[in-house]
């Protein structure tokens, strides 16, 4: 039996595609194989380009700036005698100069982590441990390598439409 990663793919722009039409959305998560090539990839290319975020995060422009880390879950992991993981991303991502470091705020967390993590709680790391990263800047979305590969896999427009409504992306950056 293989073993699954699970991704976050509810991201920024719900809460205000949520204000919108004035409703609850839920988060949405899928399943994600660990050998997965495509989502591999996209890890790479984060990691390649985890600088240029940096650098844009201590601009602090009026965007939002968001980080995917990696959360072991201890109860599946335990389970299954094997580490198991979700990816969640976080944001309002900012750079603490004097300590060096990334810190950004949960704003959904899955059930197997709620133990240990609450909505706002905001969460130090370091450039290292971020599996992507975007900036969102009304819609513009630079970065997002998973989201690409996620949004890639829909079959029709209309799923395309409204993964890119519930994301909160209008347009994607060209990748360098």
């Amino acid at each position: 039996m293989k073993s699954f990663f699970v991704s976050l793919l509810g991201l920024i722009g719900f809460g205000s595609f949520a204000a919108q039409t004035n409703t609850e959305v839920a988060p949405q998560f899928t399943n994600i194989n660990r050998e997965d090539v495509e989502i591999t990839k996209a890890h790479a290319l984060a990691s390649q380009t985890i600088n240029k975020f940096i650098s844009l995060v201590k601009e602090q422009k009026n965007v939002t700036y968001m980080a995917k880390l990696r959360f072991i879950d201890p109860d599946l992991s335990e389970k299954t005698g094997k580490d198991q993981f979700l990816y969640i991303w976080l944001t309002n991502v900012f750079y603490h100069e004097k300590e060096n470091i990334l810190s950004g705020e949960f704003f959904e967390v899955p059930s197997e982590l709620k133990k240990w993590h609450q909505v706002g709680q905001r969460l130090g790391f370091d450039g290292d441990d971020v599996f992507d990263w975007m900036i969102n800047d009304y819609g513009k979305v630079t970065g997002g390598f998973t989201l690409r590969v996620a949004r890639s896999r829909l079959k029709t427009e209309a799923e395309k439409l409204e993964y890119d409504q519930y994301v909160g992306i209008s347009e994607f950056e060209s990748i360098e």
